[in-house]
């Protein structure tokens, strides 16, 4: 009963928005926790709430159009039911959330604590994890209202780009990240995805040099080779360089080396890097790539478990109120092609796009580009100054700068 209650106030836009990130599909049994899913994506895809005579169609003929006859006629009924309950009240609502995702952690530190037992090894910061995130979605207590003073709203406006970027086309146009934000960079193989964090993190007039702590989480290559980018991204000397003169690029090094901290994270969760960042308090945080991170939980399928690790990740941007740059690759569709959206990152179904603030898509064209040096940065969302737009750099892939 209390899961169809839950159902039929997840159909207000707003109670959506406000505790979508509390209940994950699981929470839900059977056909209920299929028409939770399919509340999350009508969501994203439109604007109003969700009517209940439109759950029907909305189940079966727009995002399950394969379903049998017999599948269709039990979620008839289901519907029906829904139909039948009451919205409840303020309270009820605030109880019933509380029982469902108490049930939920419930079920999700049992499955964990069965693998320990069946041999798994023990990692209890990912439990640790999974109860600090619910005491934190469950907590009642609101922040109160923000000032309504003109020059601390604008002190604060100007806080939330301290980190301005350094490459002068994104300058120019968006400014910078600040803590909170939740910044997304994808692009196809090879097109240089990690070269652009580098450039900005580590090159000329970068985030580092201008005094931000950066932890990087390298899950895409060996972080020590990451490193030799960032070193040869402020230097300007390439890696025979560095080899040749290494006293000299350890001396310019030194300069910003104490402001760029990188970590292997094959086997981290998402849990882990929250952990991690309580702890070091980070200003910006890079995740390459963020698709490869583990997350806490049981998902049927890949969209659920991405949806949940974007979902966990912007959360970790605003309660630690660090930056995050989350690095992802972009579908096949946008090979080959100057101009990306954020449509075309791969698995962008998964409501990765949602949770930005700003995404950036590099696009290329080697057929316009024989000398791989030309790269669209293309501004598909842009929550921070609305900018968008297709800016175009070079790049120097043989000491990871993004340049004019």
């Amino acid at each position: 009963m209390i899961e169809k209650q839950m159902i039929r106030l997840m159909l207000n836009k707003k109670f959506y928005t406000q505790h979508k990130g509390i209940l994950s599909p699981t929470v839900f049994a059977g056909d209920v926790s299929s028409l939770y899913e399919t509340i999350q994506k009508a969501h994203e895809k439109y604007e109003d709430d969700i009517k209940v005579d439109e759950l029907y169609s909305l189940h079966t003929a727009i995002f399950n159009p394969a379903l049998t006859r017999a599948a269709k006629e039990k979620f008839s009924e289901l519907v029906e039911d829904i139909k039948e309950i009451q919205e409840p009240s303020k309270e009820i609502a605030k109880d019933i959330l509380k029982i469902l995702s108490d049930r939920d952690l419930a079920q999700r530190i049992a499955v964990e604590a069965t693998e320990i037992f069946n041999g798994k090894d023990a990692n209890f910061t990912e439990i640790t994890g999974m109860i600090e995130k619910h005491k934190t979605n469950i907590d009642e207590e609101k922040e109160p209202a923000i000032t309504s003073n003109i020059d601390e709203v604008i002190s604060l406006l100007d806080v939330t780009t301290k980190w301005k970027f350094n490459i002068p086309v994104l300058k120019e146009n968006v400014g910078g990240i600040g803590g909170g934000n939740l910044m997304i960079a994808f692009a196809r193989p090879e097109t240089g995805k990690t070269a652009f964090w580098v450039s900005l993190c580590a090159g000329p007039e970068g985030f580092a040099e201008q005094g931000a702590k950066i932890h990087a989480f390298i899950n895409e290559e060996p972080a020590i080779r990451t490193q030799i980018r960032a070193i040869s991204a402020y230097t300007g000397m390439t890696r025979e360089e560095i080899l040749l003169e290494k006293n000299t690029a350890q001396n310019v090094w030194n300069e910003i080396k104490d402001n760029i901290k990188m970590f292997d994270t094959v086997d981290w969760s998402i849990e882990d890097i929250d952990a991690h960042c309580e702890k070091n308090k980070p200003d910006i945080i890079v995740i390459d790539q963020l698709d490869k991170i583990n997350v806490s939980g049981t998902y049927a399928r890949t969209d659920e478990k991405l949806r949940q690790i974007y979902t966990n990740v912007r959360e970790i941007a605003k309660r630690r109120e660090c930056a995050v740059i989350a690095i992802s690759q972009a579908s096949a569709d946008a090979h080959n092609r100057n101009s990306i959206s954020f449509d075309q990152m791969e698995n962008s179904k998964t409501g990765k796009a949602a949770e930005a603030d700003l995404i950036i898509g590099i696009g290329r064209n080697s057929n316009t580009d024989a000398e791989n040096k030309i790269r669209t940065l293309c501004v598909s969302k842009n929550k921070i100054n609305g900018y968008h737009g297709e800016p175009v750099c070079t790049i120097r892939r043989s000491i990871s700068r993004y340049e004019v």
